[in-house]
């Protein structure tokens, strides 16, 4: 975003201009701007200025659950830039990714998930998470996973056994 700042440059006044503020007349000359108006010759500097409003800040989160081949990847919008933001994934074999998630729009605070099927088992996976406003488009973090080779099978206690440790404690 460029803020146009006139300065007078010289203050002969001009029969015909009136001593007074006029509409500036703007003409571009090898990249160097110029104006006439007011009560002589203007200056016209270029300032860069920071957008109204900042881009998107994200931030990329865990891996919440992982298979043979699939994975959840989860992220969260930390600061919207003052308006909806469209919040994905890049994902790939290494950190030139490659792949995109289907967008989603959120707003400040709000979580996202997205599940990758049809992966490798026992490959290394990196990804991260993308917001994107009209103000510009951040990135979270690089973060990896590997996807495990076999399924542990979850952890539980069979009822029968324990009650017949317990049967054969008591005796």
């Amino acid at each position: 975003m460029v803020d146009i700042i006139i300065t007078e440059a010289n203050s002969t006044y001009w029969s015909g201009y009136g001593g007074g503020p006029q509409a500036a007349t703007l003409e571009e000359t090898s990249s160097d701007y110029s104006a006439k108006g007011g009560g002589g010759l203007a200056e016209i500097g270029l300032t860069e200025l920071p957008p109204l409003y900042p881009a998107p800040q994200v931030t990329t989160g865990p891996v919440m659950e992982m298979g043979l081949e699939s994975a959840a990847l989860s992220g969260i919008l930390d600061d919207d830039g003052g308006m909806n933001c469209e919040c994905w994934f890049e994902w790939g074999l290494n950190t030139s990714y490659g792949n995109v998630t289907p967008s989603v729009s959120k707003t400040t605070g709000e979580k996202y998930l997205h599940a990758l099927d049809g992966l490798l088992s026992g490959i290394t996976y990196h990804f991260r998470a993308v917001a994107s406003n009209i103000f510009g488009t951040s990135h979270g973090i690089d973060k990896a996973f590997r996807t495990p080779t076999t399924v542990t099978p979850p952890y539980f206690q069979n009822p029968l056994v324990l009650l017949l440790a317990e049967s054969e404690e008591a005796v």
